[in-house]
């Protein structure tokens, strides 16, 4: 469970609410403000047991999101915990007893403002490669519409004694990690075209059902910032992403409507609020621009192409129904885990699909963006593959299962672990 910090006085407002920290954007710089993640262990029986110092989790982060992923094949998954202010913790699970934190390992120079995490095969090469967006960088200076797909310049960049250490130890915008295999990973981010502007959650899936996982990031800042668009990047076959919330109809929004009523403010009364009432009197509504920050990337109305629904701040979601299935004849495989040693979603589970000489490969994690999560089939996008070879499932119970019988495209096969 993730924690974040301290960003409140005691103190209240007349309405109850607390009075914010005028420094709360300062907090990786004090310590005490600090809410440690927490690991719970089920211990069966709706009992859970905190078990955070025990396996030596301490990072000190300002923790929005976290995910697990076994990076080195041993069975045990591993543990990767954002840091919205600082740099990220990886911590290698050691056998279900301990974790030791490998980050300067595998990963020297991480985001300073980490918001959204995902492992995915984005090449098809078997291997789990690292996506993360950086939001926080995206607060240091303001930026031009025409500079949204570049990293934060380094004349925005903040002291190091506010980063928290030095500044070449950081990524001031994404990170995309490509797995070369062997423990070593490069970061490709800007090669890759996955750069953008305040980015929150990220969710991926194959959208095109063209065998290669495509990525959506919700984005926005809100109040009192201008509009930022959501992206849309669909994989050009591993070697770039390409954008294309506009051609898909993401962007704009639904009649244009790109900001909404936020608050009155009456300009008649001394206090906060001044600059909103500059040459105005009265009560006026302060507008403020929406924004996407986070999302579910699934199959809504089971026509076999993937949906989209966007959970935006305070304003109501978005819902995106593919049309992919109508336009054009798709293939796709959608699979179903059922663990009976393991647990009963499988989660921690490899699945390899074989199909068309191609081998597409998923880790079973639940996962699908910031502040969102998922157990819903894992969906395999089949191109131009006539014929699906096999499944093979490798189980967290260390069990292995190939499925041969049923595999008919664009179906759901539920796989049940054999005991």
């Amino acid at each position: 469970m993730c924690n974040v910090g301290k960003y409140t006085s005691d103190e209240r407002w007349p309405n109850g609410a607390y009075v914010g920290l005028q420094d709360a954007f300062f907090g990786q710089m004090f310590p005490e403000r600090f809410e440690f993640p927490v690991l719970y262990k089920n211990l069966g029986h709706n009992r859970f047991k905190d078990v955070t110092a025990e396996v030596g989790l301490c990072p000190l982060s300002w923790s929005g999101d976290a995910t697990f992923a076994d990076l080195n094949g041993d069975g045990w998954p591993d543990l990767y915990i954002l840091n919205m202010q600082g740099h990220d913790h990886y911590f290698e699970n050691q056998g279900g007893k301990k974790f030791v934190d490998k980050t300067d390992e595998y990963f020297p120079r991480t985001p300073w403002g980490t918001m959204g995490i995902k492992f995915f095969d984005y090449d098809n090469d078997g291997r789990m490669d690292l996506f993360l967006t950086d939001m926080h960088s995206d607060m240091m200076g303001t930026r031009t519409p025409d500079e949204e797909k570049i990293k934060t310049p380094p004349e925005h960049i903040e002291q190091e004694s506010y980063l928290g250490g030095p500044a070449e130890t950081f990524i001031f915008g994404n990170a995309f990690f490509h797995n070369l295999g062997g423990g070593k990973f490069e970061e490709i981010s800007d090669r890759l075209n996955v750069e953008n502007y305040w980015p929150w959650g990220v969710s991926v899936g194959d959208l095109n059902a063209d065998g290669w996982e495509d990525i959506f990031i919700s984005s926005g800042m809100s109040f009192p910032f201008r509009y930022g668009i959501n992206s849309m990047l669909l994989n050009n076959r591993g070697e770039k992403f390409l954008d294309a919330e506009f051609v898909l109809g993401i962007e704009p929004r639904r009649g244009g409507q790109t900001h909404a009523p936020w608050f009155d403010l009456d300009c008649s009364k001394e206090g906060l609020g001044k600059k909103p009432c500059a040459g105005q009197e009265g009560i006026i509504t302060v507008m403020a621009s929406r924004s996407s920050r986070s999302s579910a990337m699934f199959d809504l109305d089971n026509d076999g192409d993937l949906d989209l629904v966007t959970n935006d701040f305070n304003t109501e979601p978005q819902v995106f129904i593919s049309d992919l299935a109508q336009r054009k004849a798709i293939r796709w495989l959608k699979v179903v885990l059922v663990g009976t040693t393991s647990n009963r979603n499988g989660l921690g589970a490899w699945v390899r699909l074989h199909a068309g000489g191609q081998v597409y490969t998923k880790y079973d994690d639940g996962k699908s963006g910031y502040l969102s999560q998922s157990v819903l089939p894992l969906y395999f996008g089949l191109g131009d593959a006539q014929k699906i070879d096999r499944v093979e499932v490798a189980w967290p119970s260390g069990r292995k299962q190939v499925v041969t019988d049923g595999l008919q495209e664009n179906r759901t096969i539920k796989i049940t672990e054999t005991r």
